[in-house]
Order: C-alpha cells, then structure tokens, then sequence
C-alpha cells in the first residue's frame, strides 16, 4: 500500500506519534504542512466484515426475514443499502417498517441464504445448477450488481441447447444486453440451433427478428423455411394466424423452383392460407423472369451467403 501515499517534497509531514505515524503512514496523503487527509480505502473492508461479524453473533439485528420455515435475523441498514427493493420497504411508511418479522415470498430459504450472504460479504457462487433462481431472486429484489454477474455467467454458458431458454429467461427480466448476445448466438449457430426441440418454443417476435437478419447463418434457404413450418404446426390453432407474419422473411426466391412448387405450394397450411399468396406470386415471378423482374421482386436483403448462391 506504500505507493498510496503521496509526499511533498518542500513541506514536511505533521508530527505524529511515532507507532501512529507508521501505521497511518501507509494510508495518508499530505496535502499541507498543517493538514492531513485521511483516505482509508480499506475501512470499507473493515465495515464489512465487522457487520457480518454482528449478524453471525445475531448482535445490534433488528428485523428476521421469514422464508419457508427458517428465520434470517439482519440489520435493515445493511439490507436497505444492498438493495432498492428492501430500501423501499423500510425507507417508506410500509408496515414492513415497523415489524420484527418479515414473510418474504417468491424466493427458497436457500437462495436467500445466498442473496444475505452475498449483502454481507460480497461473495456468491453462481453454478448452471443455481443461476436461475440466484438470477430471479436478485431481480426481484434488486441486487443489481448480482443480476449483472448472472446475466455474464448464462452469456458465458450459452449453447444451442439451452439458448432458448436462456433468451426466454432475458426477456422476462428485461435484460435487454443479454437479449441482444442470445439473440446474435442464435443467428450465428441457427443450423445448429434449429434441431434442437426447445427451438420451438421460442416466441413469434424472436423467431421473426432472427429470420430477418441479414446475417442468419444457415446453407440453404429450404431450412428457413421448414424451421418456419415446425414452428407454426408444434402450436398449429395458436400460430397459424401468424404464418404471413413469420413468413414474411423467409426469401422464397432463393428457393429451387422444383423445391417451391412441389413443397411450399403443395403445403396445407400455405394453401389454407391467403394471406401468403402474395409472398408466393413474388416467388413466382422471381423464377419465371428476367434480371429487370428480380432487381424488383428481391428488396429484402440478402446475406453474402445468399446473394453468392443468386450469382449462382
């Protein structure tokens, strides 16, 4: 810590006693010949510790969090401090304020072990087993810190197994940033991804922003439009209203005109559908005309992947 202090070399340090002088040495900056500043960085440590030390001593606690059937006695300061939510509940004219025992919901007496445990020494140890309740309960009561380490641990984690899920999970506690990496994992390994059965669970919004990027890795176009397909049928009477909506970015252009007349048009569901004629007609076009027709037909972009294979 010696390269904390800085020293004046035209003006001499305050007398101090010599044992005192040595101690508090290391942790002051001179500022003057007759003034001190006393910056101890580490006293927040010291706070710290000296706070758990009272909780585990059960000393100076004046609120018990009820969770299943065990009891967590802390200091509502410390808890107020750590997070908004218990910040709003004994900062503001809340019964909570006033009683010595709280029932807290939505939570297990073991992940709020862990949540107390993190308050009070700034540790916790997040696994695959345990990062989705740690993240939930630190979402709902606001250990933000917490849900940031959560959301990097799930991005470090991600895989097409479970990306879904994970997307789903993002999208419920509004983390927009984790969102956004699921979002770019899922369009940069979508033939990876699209096997997986948990692909079909992911919502309409995501599979149409997937699907229209620019960047959507996948070998042929006849996959879009299968993967679309799967979708709508694994939940038929909910998401055959919304086919035209999925639809929309599949670039059926680029599909073989063998493939699209004998599979897409051939479809029961395409065909019950009128309102993918008119996707279908630019299709049509797009394989019975000239480069003049195609220049029109194609506006939606392409992927370098795709414009090479209409080189073709």
């Amino acid at each position: 810590m010696g390269d904390m202090v800085e020293k004046s070399s035209e003006e001499p340090l305050v007398s101090l006693d010599n044992e005192c002088s040595r101690k508090m040495g290391e942790l002051v900056e001179v500022s003057s010949g007759d003034k001190v500043k006393f910056d101890d960085t580490g006293l927040s440590m010291v706070l710290q510790n000296g706070l758990e030390n009272l909780r585990l001593e059960n000393s100076l606690t004046d609120v018990i969090l009820c969770v299943d059937s065990m009891e967590f006695s802390c200091h509502r300061v410390v808890l107020a401090a750590a997070s908004n939510y218990f910040r709003a509940m004994f900062c503001n004219d809340l019964k909570e304020k006033y009683e010595e025992k709280i029932i807290i919901q939505g939570v297990d007496a073991k992940t709020m072990q862990m949540l107390l445990d993190y308050t009070y020494t700034s540790q916790v140890l997040i696994t695959k087993q345990n990062v989705q309740k740690v993240l939930e309960a630190a979402s709902l009561f606001q250990f933000l810190r917490m849900v940031d380490a959560c959301a990097s641990f799930l991005t470090e984690a991600l895989h097409p197994e479970n990306c879904v899920g994970i997307l789903r999970l993002a999208d419920t506690h509004s983390l927009e940033k984790l969102k956004q990496q699921v979002q770019s994992y899922i369009i940069q390994n979508f033939a990876q991804v699209l096997h997986c059965e948990e692909f079909l669970e992911i919502p309409a919004d995501f599979l149409y922003n997937t699907l229209k990027s620019d960047d959507l890795y996948v070998t042929e176009e006849a996959q879009v439009f299968e993967t679309v397909m799967n979708w709508v049928r694994y939940k038929e009477s909910e998401r055959f209203p919304l086919l035209p909506y999925v639809l929309e970015n599949v670039r059926l252009p680029l599909l073989d005109p063998w493939y699209f007349v004998e599979t897409v048009e051939a479809d029961q569901l395409i065909r019950q559908c009128p309102d993918v004629f008119p996707l279908l007609q630019e299709a049509r076009m797009y394989h019975l005309s000239g480069n003049e027709v195609r220049m029109i037909v194609t506006e939606r972009p392409l992927t370098a992947a795709y414009a090479a294979y209409n080189q073709q």
